[in-house]
This record gives C-alpha cells, sequence and structure tokens, in this order.
C-alpha cells in the first residue's frame, strides 16, 4: 500500500514538473495566437497557436500596402468611388472621404490606411492599382505566397469580415509575421507606420483641412520606449511599428516591430484577443520583455575575417590566397544558454587567376536548427596575377617559320603591285602621246 502511494505520488509530481517544464515564459491567454520572431532573420524565439487560421482584420492592410508600393507610384493621384468609400463592412474604420474627392495621392492613402486604419483608403487604393479591388486581390494572395505566407487567403484589401465564413478570409500568426518582416524593409513602409501622428493630409474639394490622425497603435502613443532589466541593469527598447486589426469576430491583433540599443530587432504578432482591446498592447509587451531579457545580438563573424586559404590556378609563384568575410554577420543567441548554430562554405570549385581584392569567391550561411540564419559573401583578400608561360623552342621555331612565310608572301604582293603600277603609268603615258596627235 505504502509502495503504490509513492509511485502514485512520484507520478503526481512528475506531472506538476511536466506542466511547469511545458509552461509559455509570458502571461498570455492559451486561446490566443501569438509568435516572435527575430526580423532578420526570421529566427522564431516564442510561438503559440502559430499555425492556427484566424481573421486577421485590418492587419491585413499591410499586405495592401505591399503590393500599392511595388504596383504603383507615390505621386499618383487616386480617384474616389462610392463603392470604395461605402463598402467597409459594419463600424468599419474611415475618416470620411467623400466620393469624388481629389488631390489625394497613394502616399497620403498609404499614410491614413496604415496610422489611423482607415477602411475606404484600402478601397481606393486597390481600384486604382489594379482597376478593380478583385484583381488587386489576386495580387494580394500571389504576394503572400512568394512572401512564405501558405496558410493565408485574402478575399478584400481592408480586414473587414467577409460574409462567406470564417474559411476565406484568414491567416495565422506565423504568416502575419513574415509579411510584416517583409514590410519592413521597405522604407516606406517602415516610415510610415512608426508614426504617431499623420498631420499632412492636403485640402480637397471635399474637405479644407483634416484634424490631426492619431495612430491605432497605442505602443507609439507618448512614449514608444519601453523598459526591461538583465542582471539588474535597465535597459530599454523602442517600438517602431507596425499595424493594428480589430472586428468583433477577428477580436484585437497587433502586428508589431521593435529594436533594442544593440540592433536586435524583433517582430511581435498576438492575434484573436478577445476581452478588451487594452489586452493586445500588454501581450505584446509582455512578448518583448521576454526577447530582449533572454536574447541578444551576437557577431558570429566580422567583417575581413579569415575564412579559408585557398589555391588559385595559373597563379604566379602558386600563391595562396586568404577568402575573408564582406561583412559583419550577427544572430539571435540566448543571453544564458547554448549558441546552437552551425555554417556552410559554398566556395567557386575553380578559382583561377588574374583575381582582383574584392572579387566574389564564395558564400558562407549560417543554420540553427536546419533553419538558414542568412549568409555572407566571402571575397578575395588581395590581387593574384597571373603566371606568365615561357613559350617552348619548338612553338617558336613554329611561329617563326609561318612569320617568315607570310613575309615573303607579302613581299612578293608588293613586288607585283609595283611591277602592275609600272606598266600601268607606261600604258598611260603612250595613250597621252597618241591622243595629242
Amino acid at each position: 500500500m505504502k509502495k503504490r502511494i509513492l509511485i502514485l505520488a512520484q507520478i503526481f509530481i512528475i506531472a506538476i514538473f511536466s506542466q511547469v517544464s511545458f509552461a509559455q515564459p509570458v502571461n498570455i491567454a492559451p486561446d490566443c495566437s501569438y509568435i516572435l520572431m527575430d526580423s532578420k532573420t526570421g529566427q522564431v524565439l516564442l510561438e503559440h497557436n502559430a499555425d492556427v487560421k484566424v481573421r486577421p482584420a485590418s492587419t491585413t492592410k499591410l499586405m495592401t500596402a505591399i503590393v500599392a508600393l511595388e504596383n504603383g507610384k507615390l505621386d499618383s493621384v487616386m480617384n474616389v468611388s462610392a463603392e470604395a468609400v461605402n463598402d467597409i463592412g459594419p463600424g468599419g474604420m474611415n475618416i470620411g472621404i467623400m466620393a469624388g474627392e481629389s488631390n489625394l495621392t497613394l502616399e497620403n492613402l498609404l499614410n491614413v490606411m496604415l496610422v489611423r486604419s482607415a477602411n475606404e483608403t484600402a478601397n481606393i487604393i486597390a481600384e486604382n492599382i489594379s482597376g478593380s479591388r478583385a484583381e488587386f486581390v489576386k495580387k494580394m494572395n500571389e504576394k503572400a505566397k512568394e512572401i512564405g505566407a501558405t496558410n493565408t487567403n485574402f478575399v478584400n484589401p481592408c480586414g473587414k469580415d467577409d460574409a462567406k465564413g470564417e474559411e476565406y478570409h484568414l491567416s495565422t500568426a506565423r504568416d502575419m509575421a513574415l509579411i510584416t518582416r517583409y514590410a519592413m524593409t521597405k522604407p516606406e513602409i517602415r516610415q510610415i507606420v512608426a508614426k504617431e501622428f499623420y498631420k499632412d493630409l492636403p485640402a480637397t474639394n471635399k474637405h479644407q483641412k483634416w484634424d490631426p490622425l492619431q495612430s491605432t497603435n497605442k505602443l507609439l502613443w507618448y512614449s514608444n520606449k519601453y523598459p526591461y532589466t538583465i542582471n539588474n541593469v535597465k535597459y530599454s527598447y523602442t517600438v517602431n511599428g507596425v499595424k493594428t486589426g480589430y472586428t468583433s469576430a477577428a477580436g484585437n491583433n497587433l502586428l508589431s516591430s521593435a529594436v533594442n540599443s544593440d540592433g536586435l530587432e524583433l517582430i511581435s504578432v498576438v492575434m484573436h484577443v478577445t476581452g478588451g482591446s487594452s489586452k493586445v498592447f500588454s501581450y505584446t509587451k509582455e512578448l518583448y520583455k521576454y526577447g530582449f531579457e533572454n536574447y541578444t545580438n551576437k557577431k558570429i563573424i566580422s567583417s575581413n575575417q579569415v575564412v579559408k586559404n585557398v589555391s588559385v590556378e595559373g597563379a604566379k609563384q602558386n600563391e595562396k590566397l586568404d577568402l575573408i568575410a564582406q561583412s559583419d554577420f550577427y544572430h539571435v543567441a540566448p543571453l544564458n544558454g547554448n549558441d546552437d548554430y552551425t555554417s556552410e562554405e559554398h566556395i567557386n570549385n575553380t578559382i583561377k587567376a588574374p583575381v582582383k581584392k574584392g572579387d566574389v569567391l564564395g558564400t558562407i550561411e549560417y543554420k540553427s536548427k536546419g533553419m538558414s540564419l542568412g549568409s555572407i559573401n566571402l571575397i578575395a583578400s588581395s590581387n593574384v596575377e597571373k603566371a606568365v608561360v615561357a613559350m617552348p623552342a619548338e612553338i617558336i621555331k613554329k611561329s617563326g617559320n609561318k612569320l617568315s612565310k607570310i613575309i615573303i608572301a607579302v613581299g612578293i604582293l608588293g613586288v607585283i603591285f609595283l611591277i602592275f603600277r609600272f606598266v600601268m603609268r607606261k600604258l598611260s603615258r603612250r595613250a597621252r602621246k597618241i591622243k595629242s596627235f
């Protein structure tokens, strides 16, 4: 009996510790979807329900901005249709743009769309870029697949709840993180999504002026700096975007980006948060606190560091060449724990002289848990001259014989030409004498 009680107690203790070990290190409701990703490499630091399909709501507009930038011009003036301003969904966010409103450019509407999340701006952009919203949405889905967001399907450019049901306008936390990562490579988007206010909307034929538009991303309000602590030392990170989303069916969603003083930039995605909008912002801060307190931006290799010494075919004096890193390379590493990464060198099979300093002769790729962290070029550290090869005696002799024959042939042709010219001159003189008589 005692033995049985002891075994049951051990099982109970193991079960408790098993639950603790698998518990997430952040205080976020378990029915939410979230992911924390390194912006540079795409390395995932933390995730939960990251591949569960949910409604993206207005976070959709980030893909709308990507497609618009890649297919339109910022200074293009947008035509405003009645359908675009009216079809914004129940309770859809808007700023009151009217049909026929003039003087609004793509740049103006991108700012309004990403800062204030106005649904009509997404519709207007789509109609002007592709001629119809349906054609524009096709481009959105094509771009999503290209980026790697394979579990995403958009049916409108603004993120309103679709009428066909939950199986249509859907994405995942992982996919939205990939879309955010891609979007933040574009300077125009990066600049817009970091704004707390947009105040540069011009006067039109319908509005003499507009009120300043405040971002829906409350992490940018008042101060975009937030504290964290490592070994009792206080630091801070800066939120630099990105996009909110809300519908009654989707709940609250937030795509965001933040960077610390070491240049570590993280992307947080929190989706399907119910029970009040403030939670999505507090959950996001939980993720950033975890990321910045537990990971660092670690340099793996330095610019000009020697990676390999290689032979160069046809080099003067059989010289060898150092291949060096073209640039520094960083990756996200745990502050306390094993830095688990591998490297693979990809060097040109044959390197032939001459070689110029700085020539790209290969790459080195870094991986973690089978995922590529990125690669850098391997370049020549110095010039390598080509060896001068002396011509063998037989080749010289043959070349000499050929040259002699060519000279003789040219000489004979020259003599023939002179004789021909002499004869023609004589005949010409005789002809002139006969004519004078």
